[in-house]
């Protein structure tokens, strides 16, 4: 068994200490925010570093009920379902047709999909929100699970496009062999084996759509259309700011990413690994 010498002791001291540190800074915010979701107002401003006097659910109810957030809730589901869903099936379908098939522009499709990912959001708005006011898109969800779906196009087919350029074309040839057509070799062979990618791509799809708050705010008027992130303004008012009710809200809005997190990282890094170094 080899000896481990004192100098490299003391570096991964070092080292742990770090990723120590780091953990913390990372982890104290969201500690914070739930326990300051069960203070007062004037908890927060006698106290706002301290645990709560007693544990109660006033703020959640409120931010339920005064706030509306089981509207904006639903709003969040279905405009994130639907981008989720749209972008992880449309990206998967031109990620396979850019790297497994033999055409004469593929290069070229794939160099312009990953320019996509150069463009600033905020370039965009002012010729979006034009187009939408001319097809009558405006006020609509519609209206931004598109924007959602072009926006996270390019980094999707990116990561798709650098992990099924991996994988070998026996496993193809193979199942023609066997009569497998185009579509059962697709969803039944390629699919699987491209899960790690395939997840990454809806988690950062996800993130990116349930965490917006530009996009909703300048294609919705109405504000039973809109998601969480913008519902979340409605706790501030023009003289008086509902904090306690506001980390609540937050609190239920963290709460689905942190799950989705938990539940899926490893296939995150597996499928950031794939596309970064087998690509």
């Amino acid at each position: 068994m080899k000896k481990i010498k004192g100098k490299e002791i003391t570096i991964l001291f070092f080292k742990y200490i770090i990723l120590i540190a780091f953990a913390i800074m990372c982890l104290y915010p969201i500690i914070w925010m739930f326990l300051a979701s069960f203070k007062t107002n004037d908890e927060l401003y006698i106290n706002p570093w301290g645990f709560p006097q007693s544990i109660r659910f006033d703020n959640y109810i409120r931010a339920i009920v005064e706030g509306n957030v089981g509207t904006y809730y639903i709003n969040s589901i279905i405009i994130t379902g639907a981008v989720l869903l749209v972008s992880v099936c449309l990206s998967f379908m031109a990620s396979y047709a850019i790297t497994r098939m033999n055409w004469k522009y593929s290069k070229v499709v794939l160099n312009i999909f990953v320019l996509g990912m150069l463009i600033p959001v905020y370039a965009t708005i002012v010729p979006l929100f034009s187009i939408f006011k001319t097809i009558g898109l405006l006020n609509t969800r519609l209206a931004v699970i598109i924007s959602h779906i072009a926006f996270g196009f390019p980094i999707a087919i990116f990561i798709m496009t650098g992990f099924l350029s991996t994988i070998p074309r026996e496993i193809e040839e193979a199942a023609v062999m066997e009569g497998c057509s185009i579509y059962r070799i697709l969803f039944n062979i390629i699919f699987p084996i491209s899960r790690s990618s395939v997840v990454t791509v809806a988690v950062i799809v996800f993130l990116n759509s349930w965490n917006d708050l530009l996009l909703p705010q300048i294609f919705l008027t109405d504000q039973l259309k809109m998601p969480l992130p913008v519902g979340l303004t409605e706790f501030q008012g023009q003289y008086y700011t509902d904090y306690a009710s506001m980390i609540a809200a937050v609190v239920l809005v963290i709460i689905p990413s942190i799950i989705i997190y938990i539940l899926l990282h490893k296939n995150i890094m597996e499928g950031m690994v794939a596309g970064a170094v087998k690509g």
